[in-house]
């Protein structure tokens, strides 16, 4: 996992949506989107909110 999807993870835990991820990591809503589907595909998650789930179970969240 790249340093930038540790980032959006944690986002993505705190509820934050990607509009909002995009301000405050001063990137588009598009880019973020990719990210969000490319953890999504790594974890093998159908939503946000299985990525998130697989993140605190493997401790890459706490």
């Amino acid at each position: 996992m790249t340093e930038r999807e540790a980032m959006i993870l944690n986002l993505l835990a705190e509820g934050y949506n990607n509009k909002k991820m995009a301000e405050l990591l001063q990137l588009s809503e598009h880019t973020v989107r990719d990210y969000v589907s490319s953890l999504m595909t790594k974890f093998k998650a159908k939503n946000r909110t299985q990525a998130v789930v697989y993140g605190f179970r493997v401790g890459l969240l706490k």
